[in-house]
């Protein structure tokens, strides 16, 4: 009877086991995800804004600080590669555009 009870109980424990593993390892999908999905977002409007600042020939002192912040979470954070760099070279070299009065 013993061994019955152990062979049965290490079935069920295996299946939680496996269970418990699956979950976790959808969870941990979905999250890669979900990274990949703000980085892919994020690179775009990085580069679409610099884009932009560039042809303008200008920036404002906000819109840079706001540029520098995204690339800085793109890049550290959720581990961006350097395709972005030259963008952000060519906007740190922009002139800032003056306040509004």
């Amino acid at each position: 009877m013993e061994i019955l009870v152990a062979v049965l109980g290490s079935g069920a424990l295996s299946a939680l086991i496996s269970g418990v593993f699956t979950v976790a390892c959808n969870r941990s999908k979905k999250k890669d995800g979900v990274r990949a999905g703000v980085r892919m977002l994020l690179y775009d409007k990085i580069k679409h804004l610099g884009n932009k600042y560039s042809s303008a020939g200008e920036i404002s002192e906000e819109d840079l600080e706001d540029l520098f912040n995204m690339h800085k979470i793109y890049h550290d954070d959720l581990a961006g590669n350097g395709y972005l760099d030259h963008v952000m070279t060519g906007v740190r070299s922009l002139p800032i555009k003056p306040k509004a009065k």
